[in-house]
């Protein structure tokens, strides 16, 4: 066990190729985690200030009260503690009462969403939490999983590639389980223990990348918060006559792995036919669905950033709003990129890959 305070960090990440695909159990995708953090400082439980839970506060007296009440309504946090806690009762530890303290780097200074994760890095640093706080001895695999048990129980169209990249850090490859089939802890009283195997989990992998050093990674943002789950629920249910095995799973699962060799050897002209490709596919998948992936302000950004040589460039993350990725030679002038988008009222984030997955803080 260990003692309070300790505070935990999880990153946030971004999408490189594999989106909307990735939903389909066992379809590629590729992550990179980012430098910005959900924090969470564990203290020894005071009483409760509000009667609920707030984005800053999870406090002892909210997570017991949810857990007599058996509710949990759409936090992730809560969510997560409440089938850690679950473990925790299955594996014979008595309950200790901490709080739980949220600080985050994850949105603007406004509160606007970036697109970086946040609902997955609050979900996985509650999890790295409540690991330490009991010495659980979990491993990355399991901490995975178990941020997708939670996950499933508020979204179950969410894939887990968001807790994949913040439980290992770098450049992450990533195929969701079998999210239907998965036992439900929350609602259905499914014990965690045998929730953790089984075969709805033989699809997932997560797994760490080679990291390709000479690749610049830019991060613009348009200003607009996209709705994932609405328009992944779109696109997924909406296809209009779209083959959707032939026309976009397959090329986008050949197009994934190509990407994957391409980055590790850093073969540019490779990457950026992927990207692009994975921009197309996207593009096409869109269409056929009426689901608007790509908006004009994402197009300006896209188009902006490849009017430079040895760029590519696409939407990240579900599209509808939040931000665009651009893949750039290490000669590129990264600078010049931002200021075009400046010029186009595209924010630039500065972020870099980092390879520091969800831990404790220093």
């Amino acid at each position: 066990m260990r003692a309070t305070p300790f505070a935990v960090a999880a990153p946030g990440k971004l999408y490189v190729a594999g989106e909307y695909a990735v939903v389909t159990p066992g379809q590629p995708a590729i992550l990179i985690a980012v430098d910005r953090y959900m924090t969470v400082t564990v203290t020894d439980a005071e009483p409760a200030p509000t009667p609920e839970p707030t984005a800053l506060l999870l406090a002892h007296d909210h997570c017991v009260a949810a857990a007599q009440a058996k509710q949990f309504g759409t936090d992730y946090a809560l969510a997560a503690w409440l089938v850690m806690d679950a473990l925790r009762a299955e594996r014979g530890f008595e309950r200790r009462a901490v709080d739980f303290h949220f600080s985050s780097n994850l949105r603007s200074e406004a509160g606007e969403k970036y697109g970086l994760g946040s609902s997955g890095a609050a979900t996985m640093a509650v999890i790295t939490a409540v690991n330490e706080l009991y010495g659980l001895g979990l491993s990355v695999s399991e901490r995975i999983k178990l941020g997708i048990l939670a996950s499933i129980e508020i979204s179950p169209r969410a894939s887990g590639g968001d807790l994949a990249a913040g439980a290992l850090g770098g450049w992450v490859y990533y195929q969701a389980p079998d999210r239907e089939k998965l036992a439900r802890v929350l609602t259905d009283g499914a014990d965690v223990t045998d929730a953790l195997t089984g075969p709805a989990w033989i699809p997932l992998r997560a797994r760490r990348m080679p990291t390709p050093a000479d690749v610049q990674v830019l991060i613009g943002w348009t200003g607009s918060p996209a709705k994932t789950d609405e328009l992944v629920t779109q696109a997924t249910t909406n296809g209009n006559g779209f083959d959707w095995q032939d026309a976009f799973l397959r090329p986008s699962a050949a197009n994934v792995n190509n990407l994957l060799l391409a980055l590790a050897e850093e073969q540019f002209a490779l990457i950026h036919s992927g990207i692009r490709t994975a921009r197309n596919l996207l593009t096409r998948m869109a269409a056929h669905t009426t689901t608007l992936v790509e908006t004009p302000a994402l197009t300006d950004l896209i188009e902006t950033a490849q009017h430079f040589a040895g760029t590519s460039a696409k939407t990240s993350g579900a599209g509808g709003g939040d931000c665009g990725i651009v893949l750039a030679e290490p000669w590129v002038n990264a600078a010049e990129i931002y200021d075009a988008w400046r010029a186009h009222d595209i924010q630039p984030l500065q972020l870099s890959v980092t390879q520091l997955g969800a831990g404790l803080k220093e």
